[in-house]
Protein backbone atom coordinates (compact mmCIF):
# COMPACT_ATOMS: atom_id res chain seq x y z
CA UNK A 1 0.00 0.00 0.00
CA UNK A 2 2.72 2.45 -0.90
CA UNK A 3 1.49 4.10 -4.08
CA UNK A 4 -0.59 6.78 -2.37
CA UNK A 5 2.24 7.74 -0.05
CA UNK A 6 1.44 10.98 1.75
CA UNK A 7 -2.35 10.71 1.30
CA UNK A 8 -5.16 9.12 3.21
CA UNK A 9 -7.82 7.10 1.41
CA UNK A 10 -9.92 10.22 0.89
CA UNK A 11 -7.07 12.39 -0.35
CA UNK A 12 -6.44 14.29 2.89
CA UNK A 13 -2.93 15.10 4.01
CA UNK A 14 -1.29 12.39 6.04
CA UNK A 15 0.78 13.67 8.97
CA UNK A 16 2.95 10.56 9.10
CA UNK A 17 6.34 10.99 7.40
CA UNK A 18 6.76 9.21 4.07
CA UNK A 19 9.70 6.84 3.90
CA UNK A 20 12.10 7.56 1.07
CA UNK A 21 11.69 4.10 -0.44
CA UNK A 22 7.93 4.63 -0.66
CA UNK A 23 8.22 7.60 -3.02
CA UNK A 24 7.13 6.82 -6.56
CA UNK A 25 8.73 8.80 -9.39
CA UNK A 26 7.21 9.16 -12.84
CA UNK A 27 7.70 11.45 -15.83
CA UNK A 28 4.24 12.66 -16.94
CA UNK A 29 5.66 13.99 -20.22
CA UNK A 30 6.64 10.52 -21.42
CA UNK A 31 4.78 7.29 -22.04
CA UNK A 32 4.99 5.14 -18.95
CA UNK A 33 7.07 2.00 -18.71
CA UNK A 34 4.21 -0.48 -18.18
CA UNK A 35 2.95 -2.80 -20.91
CA UNK A 36 -0.75 -1.97 -21.21
CA UNK A 37 -3.64 -4.33 -21.86
CA UNK A 38 -7.34 -3.63 -22.12
CA UNK A 39 -10.39 -5.82 -21.98
CA UNK A 40 -14.16 -5.38 -22.09
CA UNK A 41 -16.41 -6.82 -19.43
CA UNK A 42 -20.06 -6.70 -18.48
CA UNK A 43 -21.73 -5.98 -15.15
CA UNK A 44 -25.16 -5.35 -13.63
CA UNK A 45 -25.67 -2.03 -11.85
CA UNK A 46 -27.85 -1.50 -8.77
CA UNK A 47 -30.86 -0.85 -11.01
CA UNK A 48 -30.56 -4.18 -12.78
CA UNK A 49 -29.21 -2.64 -15.98
CA UNK A 50 -26.45 -4.39 -17.90
CA UNK A 51 -23.40 -2.17 -18.50
CA UNK A 52 -20.39 -2.76 -20.72
CA UNK A 53 -17.20 -1.87 -18.85
CA UNK A 54 -13.68 -1.31 -20.18
CA UNK A 55 -10.50 -1.91 -18.15
CA UNK A 56 -7.01 -0.62 -18.96
CA UNK A 57 -4.18 -1.94 -16.79
CA UNK A 58 -0.48 -2.85 -16.62
CA UNK A 59 0.36 -6.41 -17.59
CA UNK A 60 3.53 -8.50 -17.78
CA UNK A 61 2.29 -10.42 -20.81
CA UNK A 62 3.54 -8.93 -24.09
CA UNK A 63 1.26 -9.76 -27.02
CA UNK A 64 1.21 -8.61 -30.62
CA UNK A 65 -2.57 -8.54 -31.04
CA UNK A 66 -4.16 -5.16 -30.41
CA UNK A 67 -7.57 -4.75 -28.88
CA UNK A 68 -10.39 -3.50 -31.11
CA UNK A 69 -12.97 -1.40 -29.28
CA UNK A 70 -16.44 -2.81 -30.08
CA UNK A 71 -15.04 -4.07 -33.40
CA UNK A 72 -14.92 -0.42 -34.52
CA UNK A 73 -11.54 1.11 -33.79
CA UNK A 74 -8.13 -0.40 -33.14
CA UNK A 75 -6.66 0.37 -29.74
CA UNK A 76 -3.10 1.46 -29.14
CA UNK A 77 -2.64 -1.31 -26.58
CA UNK A 78 -2.84 -5.08 -26.56
CA UNK A 79 -5.89 -7.23 -26.16
CA UNK A 80 -6.37 -8.76 -22.74
CA UNK A 81 -3.60 -10.24 -20.62
CA UNK A 82 -3.30 -10.88 -16.90
CA UNK A 83 -3.07 -7.75 -14.74
CA UNK A 84 0.31 -7.12 -13.13
CA UNK A 85 -0.55 -7.24 -9.44
CA UNK A 86 3.04 -7.31 -8.20
CA UNK A 87 2.10 -4.05 -6.48
CA UNK A 88 -1.15 -2.30 -5.64
CA UNK A 89 -2.36 0.08 -8.32
CA UNK A 90 -4.10 3.46 -8.05
CA UNK A 91 -7.50 3.54 -9.72
CA UNK A 92 -9.01 6.09 -12.11
CA UNK A 93 -12.65 5.92 -13.12
CA UNK A 94 -13.78 7.56 -16.39
CA UNK A 95 -17.26 8.80 -17.35
CA UNK A 96 -18.01 9.37 -21.03
CA UNK A 97 -19.99 12.22 -22.56
CA UNK A 98 -23.60 12.39 -23.69
CA UNK A 99 -23.87 10.00 -26.63
CA UNK A 100 -20.29 8.89 -26.17
CA UNK A 101 -18.91 5.53 -25.14
CA UNK A 102 -16.63 4.09 -22.51
CA UNK A 103 -13.52 4.20 -24.75
CA UNK A 104 -14.19 7.62 -26.29
CA UNK A 105 -11.00 9.08 -24.75
CA UNK A 106 -8.72 6.08 -25.07
CA UNK A 107 -5.75 8.35 -25.78
CA UNK A 108 -5.88 9.27 -22.09
CA UNK A 109 -6.98 6.00 -20.51
CA UNK A 110 -4.27 4.03 -22.32
CA UNK A 111 -1.65 6.60 -21.32
CA UNK A 112 -2.60 6.51 -17.65
CA UNK A 113 -2.39 2.72 -17.62
CA UNK A 114 1.16 2.95 -18.98
CA UNK A 115 2.01 4.88 -15.81
CA UNK A 116 0.68 2.14 -13.57
CA UNK A 117 -2.96 3.11 -13.14
CA UNK A 118 -5.91 0.77 -13.44
CA UNK A 119 -8.53 2.71 -15.41
CA UNK A 120 -12.18 1.70 -15.51
CA UNK A 121 -14.94 3.14 -17.71
CA UNK A 122 -18.54 1.94 -17.95
CA UNK A 123 -20.99 2.63 -20.74
CA UNK A 124 -23.83 4.61 -19.19
CA UNK A 125 -26.87 2.60 -20.23
CA UNK A 126 -29.24 4.61 -22.44
CA UNK A 127 -26.67 7.34 -23.04
CA UNK A 128 -24.15 5.92 -25.50
CA UNK A 129 -23.80 6.35 -29.25
CA UNK A 130 -25.48 2.96 -29.63
CA UNK A 131 -28.50 3.26 -27.33
CA UNK A 132 -29.25 6.98 -26.88
CA UNK A 133 -32.62 7.52 -25.23
CA UNK A 134 -33.54 11.17 -24.74
CA UNK A 135 -36.43 10.16 -22.51
CA UNK A 136 -33.91 8.84 -19.95
CA UNK A 137 -32.33 12.24 -19.21
CA UNK A 138 -33.99 12.72 -15.81
CA UNK A 139 -32.86 9.25 -14.72
CA UNK A 140 -29.34 9.69 -16.10
CA UNK A 141 -28.72 12.91 -14.19
CA UNK A 142 -29.08 11.00 -10.94
CA UNK A 143 -28.00 7.51 -12.06
CA UNK A 144 -24.74 8.28 -13.87
CA UNK A 145 -22.75 8.84 -10.64
CA UNK A 146 -24.17 5.57 -9.32
CA UNK A 147 -22.90 3.76 -12.42
CA UNK A 148 -19.38 4.88 -11.52
CA UNK A 149 -19.70 3.77 -7.90
CA UNK A 150 -21.12 0.41 -9.00
CA UNK A 151 -18.30 -0.05 -11.53
CA UNK A 152 -15.70 0.61 -8.85
CA UNK A 153 -17.37 -1.97 -6.62
CA UNK A 154 -17.35 -4.42 -9.53
CA UNK A 155 -13.61 -3.82 -9.95
CA UNK A 156 -12.98 -4.57 -6.28
CA UNK A 157 -14.86 -7.86 -6.62
CA UNK A 158 -13.30 -8.86 -9.94
CA UNK A 159 -11.22 -12.00 -9.59
CA UNK A 160 -8.65 -10.78 -12.14
CA UNK A 161 -7.74 -7.75 -10.05
CA UNK A 162 -7.43 -9.36 -6.65
CA UNK A 163 -4.17 -8.10 -5.13
CA UNK A 164 -4.03 -5.13 -7.52
CA UNK A 165 -6.42 -2.81 -5.70
CA UNK A 166 -6.57 -1.61 -2.12
CA UNK A 167 -10.32 -1.10 -1.47
CA UNK A 168 -9.57 1.56 1.12
CA UNK A 169 -7.45 3.70 -1.22
CA UNK A 170 -10.32 5.13 -3.26
CA UNK A 171 -10.03 6.50 -6.77
CA UNK A 172 -9.84 9.56 -8.96
CA UNK A 173 -12.69 10.44 -11.31
CA UNK A 174 -12.30 11.89 -14.82
CA UNK A 175 -15.25 12.80 -17.01
CA UNK A 176 -15.95 14.51 -20.33
CA UNK A 177 -18.98 16.79 -20.90
CA UNK A 178 -21.94 14.98 -19.26
CA UNK A 179 -19.20 12.87 -17.67
CA UNK A 180 -17.67 16.12 -16.40
CA UNK A 181 -20.96 16.84 -14.63
CA UNK A 182 -20.89 13.26 -13.33
CA UNK A 183 -17.41 13.79 -11.86
CA UNK A 184 -18.52 17.02 -10.15
CA UNK A 185 -21.57 15.36 -8.59
CA UNK A 186 -19.40 12.49 -7.36
CA UNK A 187 -16.90 14.99 -5.96
CA UNK A 188 -19.57 16.40 -3.64
CA UNK A 189 -21.75 18.96 -5.44
CA UNK A 190 -25.24 17.94 -4.37
CA UNK A 191 -28.25 18.40 -6.66
CA UNK A 192 -30.79 20.76 -5.10
CA UNK A 193 -33.94 20.46 -7.21
CA UNK A 194 -35.51 23.58 -5.72
CA UNK A 195 -32.46 25.75 -6.41
CA UNK A 196 -32.27 24.34 -9.92
CA UNK A 197 -35.94 25.20 -10.45
CA UNK A 198 -35.30 28.79 -9.40
CA UNK A 199 -32.28 29.03 -11.72
CA UNK A 200 -34.21 27.50 -14.60
CA UNK A 201 -37.08 29.98 -14.22
CA UNK A 202 -34.73 32.56 -15.73
CA UNK A 203 -32.63 30.19 -17.87
CA UNK A 204 -35.15 27.58 -19.03
CA UNK A 205 -33.09 26.53 -22.03
CA UNK A 206 -30.26 25.23 -19.85
CA UNK A 207 -29.74 21.61 -20.79
CA UNK A 208 -30.57 19.73 -17.56
CA UNK A 209 -33.49 21.93 -16.42
CA UNK A 210 -36.24 19.69 -17.76
CA UNK A 211 -34.56 16.53 -16.50
CA UNK A 212 -34.16 17.79 -12.93
CA UNK A 213 -37.75 19.09 -12.92
CA UNK A 214 -39.07 15.73 -14.12
CA UNK A 215 -37.05 13.87 -11.49
CA UNK A 216 -38.37 16.19 -8.75
CA UNK A 217 -41.92 15.63 -9.94
CA UNK A 218 -41.51 11.85 -9.84
CA UNK A 219 -39.35 11.54 -6.70
CA UNK A 220 -39.95 14.72 -4.73
CA UNK A 221 -38.24 18.08 -4.33
CA UNK A 222 -35.08 17.92 -2.28
CA UNK A 223 -31.30 17.76 -2.11
CA UNK A 224 -29.86 14.64 -3.68
CA UNK A 225 -26.33 13.63 -2.74
CA UNK A 226 -24.31 11.49 -5.15
CA UNK A 227 -20.93 12.04 -3.51
CA UNK A 228 -18.48 9.18 -3.11
CA UNK A 229 -16.19 10.07 -0.21
CA UNK A 230 -13.55 7.62 -1.49
CA UNK A 231 -12.65 9.97 -4.36
CA UNK A 232 -9.38 11.83 -3.84
CA UNK A 233 -9.25 13.95 -7.01
CA UNK A 234 -11.47 14.90 -9.95
CA UNK A 235 -10.84 16.05 -13.53
CA UNK A 236 -13.95 17.47 -15.23
CA UNK A 237 -13.13 18.01 -18.93
CA UNK A 238 -15.42 20.48 -20.75
CA UNK A 239 -18.08 19.81 -18.09
CA UNK A 240 -21.81 20.39 -18.53
CA UNK A 241 -24.58 20.67 -15.94
CA UNK A 242 -24.01 23.94 -14.08
CA UNK A 243 -27.77 24.29 -13.61
CA UNK A 244 -27.93 21.02 -11.67
CA UNK A 245 -25.05 21.44 -9.21
CA UNK A 246 -24.30 25.17 -8.96
CA UNK A 247 -25.90 25.60 -5.53
CA UNK A 248 -23.53 23.15 -3.84
CA UNK A 249 -20.22 23.50 -5.65
CA UNK A 250 -18.80 24.88 -2.40
CA UNK A 251 -19.45 21.50 -0.75
CA UNK A 252 -16.61 19.94 -2.75
CA UNK A 253 -13.55 19.34 -0.58
CA UNK A 254 -11.20 17.42 -2.89
CA UNK A 255 -8.70 18.86 -5.41
CA UNK A 256 -10.25 19.64 -8.81
CA UNK A 257 -8.59 20.01 -12.21
CA UNK A 258 -10.97 21.59 -14.72
CA UNK A 259 -10.19 21.58 -18.44
CA UNK A 260 -11.98 23.41 -21.25
CA UNK A 261 -11.73 24.56 -24.84
CA UNK A 262 -11.79 28.17 -25.98
CA UNK A 263 -13.59 27.16 -29.18
CA UNK A 264 -16.09 24.86 -27.49
CA UNK A 265 -19.64 25.79 -28.53
CA UNK A 266 -21.25 22.89 -26.62
CA UNK A 267 -20.02 23.55 -23.07
CA UNK A 268 -18.40 26.94 -23.49
CA UNK A 269 -15.83 28.41 -21.15
CA UNK A 270 -17.91 31.45 -20.15
CA UNK A 271 -21.28 29.80 -19.45
CA UNK A 272 -20.29 26.29 -18.38
CA UNK A 273 -16.66 25.54 -17.51
CA UNK A 274 -15.74 28.82 -15.80
CA UNK A 275 -18.86 29.00 -13.57
CA UNK A 276 -18.40 25.37 -12.54
CA UNK A 277 -14.82 26.20 -11.62
CA UNK A 278 -15.63 29.49 -9.86
CA UNK A 279 -18.10 27.91 -7.45
CA UNK A 280 -15.52 25.53 -5.93
CA UNK A 281 -13.54 26.68 -2.89
CA UNK A 282 -11.41 23.53 -2.54
CA UNK A 283 -7.94 23.47 -4.17
CA UNK A 284 -8.59 23.89 -7.89
CA UNK A 285 -6.96 24.54 -11.24
CA UNK A 286 -8.39 25.43 -14.63
CA UNK A 287 -6.51 24.62 -17.83
CA UNK A 288 -8.04 26.33 -20.87
CA UNK A 289 -6.99 25.31 -24.36
CA UNK A 290 -7.89 28.40 -26.43
CA UNK A 291 -7.70 26.52 -29.75
CA UNK A 292 -9.60 23.44 -28.59
CA UNK A 293 -13.20 22.44 -29.19
CA UNK A 294 -15.57 20.19 -27.28
CA UNK A 295 -14.37 16.97 -28.87
CA UNK A 296 -10.66 17.74 -28.59
CA UNK A 297 -10.76 15.99 -25.21
CA UNK A 298 -11.84 12.71 -26.82
CA UNK A 299 -10.89 10.45 -29.72
CA UNK A 300 -13.93 11.61 -31.68
CA UNK A 301 -11.77 12.65 -34.63
CA UNK A 302 -10.40 9.09 -34.85
CA UNK A 303 -13.86 7.55 -34.60
CA UNK A 304 -15.85 9.98 -36.76
CA UNK A 305 -13.65 12.80 -38.20
CA UNK A 306 -16.57 15.00 -39.24
CA UNK A 307 -16.53 17.39 -36.29
CA UNK A 308 -15.30 20.95 -36.75
CA UNK A 309 -12.81 20.25 -33.98
CA UNK A 310 -10.97 17.92 -36.35
CA UNK A 311 -10.27 20.58 -38.97
CA UNK A 312 -8.44 23.79 -39.68
CA UNK A 313 -8.39 26.47 -37.02
CA UNK A 314 -8.38 24.03 -34.10
CA UNK A 315 -5.45 22.62 -32.16
CA UNK A 316 -4.76 19.28 -33.88
CA UNK A 317 -6.07 16.47 -31.64
CA UNK A 318 -2.76 14.55 -31.54
CA UNK A 319 -0.97 17.68 -30.28
CA UNK A 320 -3.73 18.44 -27.79
CA UNK A 321 -3.75 14.87 -26.52
CA UNK A 322 -0.06 15.00 -25.67
CA UNK A 323 -0.69 18.07 -23.51
CA UNK A 324 -3.81 16.66 -21.88
CA UNK A 325 -2.03 13.40 -21.06
CA UNK A 326 0.86 15.21 -19.44
CA UNK A 327 -1.31 17.60 -17.42
CA UNK A 328 -3.75 14.96 -16.15
CA UNK A 329 -0.99 12.48 -15.29
CA UNK A 330 0.92 15.21 -13.44
CA UNK A 331 -2.17 16.24 -11.47
CA UNK A 332 -2.84 12.66 -10.39
CA UNK A 333 0.83 12.10 -9.53
CA UNK A 334 0.81 15.28 -7.46
CA UNK A 335 -2.24 14.19 -5.48
CA UNK A 336 -0.79 10.72 -4.92
CA UNK A 337 2.43 12.12 -3.46
CA UNK A 338 4.60 11.00 -6.36
CA UNK A 339 7.62 12.95 -7.55
CA UNK A 340 8.49 13.97 -11.10
CA UNK A 341 5.34 15.99 -11.85
CA UNK A 342 6.81 19.35 -10.85
CA UNK A 343 7.72 20.49 -14.39
CA UNK A 344 4.38 19.37 -15.78
CA UNK A 345 1.87 20.93 -13.41
CA UNK A 346 0.90 23.56 -14.20
CA UNK A 347 2.38 22.94 -17.64
CA UNK A 348 3.92 25.89 -19.43
CA UNK A 349 2.66 25.85 -23.02
CA UNK A 350 1.54 28.41 -25.57
CA UNK A 351 -1.56 26.27 -26.03
CA UNK A 352 -2.70 26.33 -22.38
CA UNK A 353 -3.95 29.18 -20.19
CA UNK A 354 -4.03 28.55 -16.45
CA UNK A 355 -6.22 29.79 -13.62
CA UNK A 356 -5.20 28.62 -10.17
CA UNK A 357 -7.28 28.67 -6.97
Amino acid sequence: MIWWAGLSACGENNTEPVKEEEIVHIDPSQQGSSIVATRADRMINRHGQELDVQYWYPTLEAREDLHVYDDIIVAGVQDRGTPDCSQERPVVMFSHGNGGMRYQSFFLTEYLASHGFVVVAPDHYGNTAFDMNAASLSELIFRRPEDIVDSFSHLLDHELFQGCIDPDAGYAIIGHSFGGYTSIALAGAQIDTEETSIFCSTSPSSWLCSGVAEFAQDHGTGVYDRQDSRIWGAVPMTPAGYEAVFANLDKIEIPMLYMGGGKDTTTGMSWSVQPLYDGVIAPKWLAEFPEAGHYTFSNACDILPAYDDCGEGFLPPPEAHLLINEIVTAFLAKELGYTGWEDSFPLESEHVLWTEN
